[in-house]
């Protein structure tokens, strides 16, 4: 399984190369920036989401999804608690990364590149991609409450319920819960127009990695060095421990629950994704240090070609 994480992995990388070099090509800067941050933010992501809700309802599949829900929950509250222990800044000047920092421990990319990589992990087992939405479902209720709440300082009720990826959620669960479903012209898994918009998701998250790193600028990046060493460490080696260690746990003292490994491994790797383009994103959109943000982005993707594969392997051997 891990060969097929590598190989997903190399792929994503190889398009976020190309979104490099068309940005320094054409010489695009902040406005393009925000135009695809806010596109895959508010257009493609909630897309993704409604599209995969449009199936046939079968109460074993809600029971499956209410399973992966539940425990992704238990899974960001961990991280939000490692999240709110180990970051806690003294200077000031670290106090303002203090918010980007927060959510780069708990949101991950498992939207962006989680999809991509439970398609290629699992080929040919839609169940895999439906239990990732419902992992999705929690980071999604997380980003904009918590998140919003952590960036923002504040909580407002209109924009979380006005916000077109709740607005998607809900909506996809009771088109999955109803006896129609969406017409064919709009999703019918292949070529709905949902469909395409939500096959861009993979290619315009890279695109938009590929631009942050492009348009990397911010000075004095020595001195934020053990700041990212300090995030790399959360993120895969505390987060990681802490991942690996409950998923052995549940693997190997809840065995009645129906598809249970498949369950694991699609939460496993969605937790251990890198940094969540929805970090970039939020500081795009609400003026936070976007070029600390991308950094982030950058650099947990990169190790990600190596950690992820390595503990996908160290949990198929303990298993």
């Amino acid at each position: 399984m891990y060969l097929l994480v590598i190989r997903q992995l190399a792929i994503m990388l190889a398009i976020a190369v190309s979104g490099f070099a068309v940005t320094r090509a054409f010489k695009f800067g902040k406005t393009e920036q925000q135009y695809v941050s806010k596109t895959l933010l508010y257009f493609i992501n909630p897309c993704l989401i409604l599209g995969n809700f449009n199936r046939d309802f079968n109460a074993g599949e809600l029971r499956d999804f209410a399973d992966v829900l539940l425990y992704a929950f238990l899974i960001h509250f961990i991280m939000i608690a490692i999240a709110l222990v180990f970051v806690r800044s003294r200077t000031e000047e670290g106090k303002e990364l203090d918010c980007i920092d927060r959510i780069a421990v708990v949101f991950t990319n498992c939207g962006f590149i989680g999809i991509p990589l439970i398609q290629g992990v699992f080929p040919g087992q839609p169940m895999a991609v439906f239990y990732l939405i419902a992992f999705l479902t929690a980071f999604n209720i997380f980003l904009w409450t918590f998140g919003y709440f952590i960036v923002c300082g504040k909580i407002n009720f209109k924009k979380i319920i006005t916000n077109p990826n709740i607005i998607a959620l809900v909506a996809g669960m009771l088109i999955f819960i109803a006896p129609f479903k969406l017409p064919s012209v709009l999703a019918n898994g292949k070529s709905g127009v949902i469909d395409f918009i939500a096959s861009m998701n993979t290619a315009t998250s890279m695109i938009l990695l590929g631009m942050l790193f492009a348009n990397y600028t911010r000075p004095g990046v020595e001195k934020i060095f053990g700041r990212v060493v300090r995030l790399c460490l959360l993120r895969y080696v505390v987060t990681g421990l802490v991942m690996f260690g409950l998923t052995l746990l549940v693997l190997k003292n809840i065995t009645s629950v129906a598809d249970i490994r498949m369950k694991c491994y699609v939460a496993y790797i969605a937790a251990l994704c890198p940094v969540g383009m929805s970090v970039s994103s939020f500081a795009v959109v609400f003026h936070k240090d976007e070029s600390y943000s991308a950094l982030l982005v950058l650099v947990t993707s990169a190790l990600c070609v190596v950690t992820l594969p390595v503990s996908v392997f160290l949990l198929e051997q303990f298993l």
